[in-house]
């Protein structure tokens, strides 16, 4: 008897931590978003890059001193669960849902330092970009990889090379490809590539539930999730890590998108016209993948 009444309440003391834990950080993660946003936003209008770079690193800073705060707590709550043992199911829940945090967290961290790392620019082929990480979602999800299908322009010239970081020019295509292969769980996924306007367009396009209208503005948000997936397992930084990548490289994303239909995901990459658009350290032959 005087375990079960001491068991019970720690149970639910830790489980109230553990939603303080997350309800500060989702405040703070996002009102540091909205400063930034602001930062940026008249930055861009007084035409200064380097309050730009300095904002980028504040924000930087500031998910890592999160990311340090958070870890002990975070900690220490899944060791009380391990030792308490998998025979009480609350405490099971307890460690999930730490877990999940700590992995949110992580991935916060994980955007800011996209946001200041140095791009290693090189000449990169979209179309073998493409097929590799087609492959990989294939090696994953081989029933995903048998729903894509490939639409490359390779007539009457094939898209030419852009000047991009590849790693992470690579992670922003996973990161659309994988929403598309869990968003339409039986549904075709077409990939197309294509040239418009002086960029290379790369388009996801998936048969899905798509997105509710009224979640639309907020979708490139941290953490924003669309109410009707909230039964799927994920981060909401997804579209914000593609939508940092690609504008680090002066490109843009595009979402369209309707619930019931599917959605259609598209990144503008500026194309490289000639050497000289790389700095003299990044005129590198275009780089293969395999």
């Amino acid at each position: 008897m005087i375990e079960v009444a001491v068991a019970i309440p720690l149970v639910f003391l830790a489980a109230g931590a553990l939603a303080s834990i997350a309800i500060a950080a989702v405040l703070l993660a996002r009102r540091s978003r909205e400063a930034r946003i602001r930062e940026r936003e008249s930055a861009r209008a007084a035409g200064s890059a380097d309050t730009i770079v300095l904002e980028r690193e504040r924000h930087r800073r500031f998910l890592a001193r999160l990311d340090h705060e958070l870890k002990n707590p975070l900690t220490a709550i899944r060791a009380t669960a391990a030792a308490a043992g998998t025979a009480d199911p609350h405490w099971s829940l307890v460690d999930s849902q730490a877990r999940r945090l700590s992995e949110l967290v992580r991935d916060l961290r994980k955007l800011a330092e996209l946001e200041t790392r140095a791009l290693e620019r090189e000449h990169v082929d979209l179309e073998a970009l493409i097929v590799e990480a087609v492959d990989a979602l294939a090696a994953r999800d081989p029933g995903a990889g048998g729903r894509i299908r490939l639409e490359i322009t390779r007539v009457p010239w094939p898209v030419p090379a852009v000047s991009a970081d590849l790693d992470l020019l690579s992670l922003a295509v996973d990161n659309v490809l994988g929403n598309a292969a869990k968003y339409s769980s039986a549904g075709p996924i077409e990939v197309r590539l294509r040239e418009e306007a002086g960029a290379a367009v790369i388009e996801v396009a998936d048969s899905g539930r798509g997105i509710p209208a009224a979640d639309l503005p907020q979708v490139f948000d941290e953490l924003a999730r669309a109410t009707n997936a909230r039964d799927v397992a994920g981060s909401g930084l997804g579209l914000t890590l593609v939508q940092t990548v690609v504008e680090r490289h002066g490109g843009s994303v595009s979402l369209r998108s309707v619930e019931g239909s599917g959605s259609v995901v598209g990144l503008r990459i500026p194309l490289l016209s000639s050497p000289e658009d790389l700095d003299p350290d990044e005129r590198l032959a275009p780089r293969g993948l395999g």
